[in-house]
């Protein structure tokens, strides 16, 4: 009965380590992350780029060649929007052009096709202070092109009250 039990304990140590060691090796997701200035650089191009287009005056032009397809924002006040219904909103997008921004705490992260930036923003109106967004902007690489995905934004706990304003999104 000792030599069954002590047969089994065996048997099963030696079957953890072969199914253990046989286990395809996991590559921790801090690798994936494409960290050098390069891509950095061109994400952060990209980024500079959609903003200065995401405005009344430039992003029907601007979307043709730089947003993807299945574009979606959700802004600091809770709109959601697709790149249509982001287009459609003139009053948003007027105001956008009306400010002015100082970003700043901004991450870059590059993982093969996809980026990632992190960071906050301040929006000035007649160089007065009227706003701070916490905001995650999404890019994607697509035909060579770093393409605006998404953007998502929160009123930061040091913000002023957020403006008020109305859209013509419903």
């Amino acid at each position: 009965m000792k030599k069954l039990f002590s047969l089994t304990i065996t048997f099963l140590i030696l079957l953890s380590l072969v199914v253990g060691c046989s286990q395809p090796e996991r590559v921790k997701s801090d690798t994936a992350v494409d960290n050098t200035e390069i891509s950095k650089q061109a994400v952060d191009s990209a980024f500079k780029r959609m903003w200065q287009n995401v405005t009344f005056t430039n992003l029907a032009s601007y979307i043709k060649t730089d947003v993807a397809d299945n574009f979606f924002a959700i802004d600091a006040d809770g709109v959601t929007a697709n790149m249509e219904e982001t287009l459609a909103d003139t009053t948003r997008l007027k105001m956008l052009e009306s400010l002015k921004f100082k970003f700043f705490d901004e991450q870059i992260k590059v993982y093969d096709n996809v980026a990632i930036i992190n960071g906050r923003t301040q929006a000035f109106s007649n160089d007065k202070y009227a706003a701070e967004v916490l905001y995650t902007a999404i890019f994607v690489k697509q035909g060579g092109v770093w393409k605006y995905k998404n953007w998502q934004g929160t009123w930061s706990k040091n913000s002023p009250p957020p403006p008020a304003f109305s859209t013509e999104k419903k």
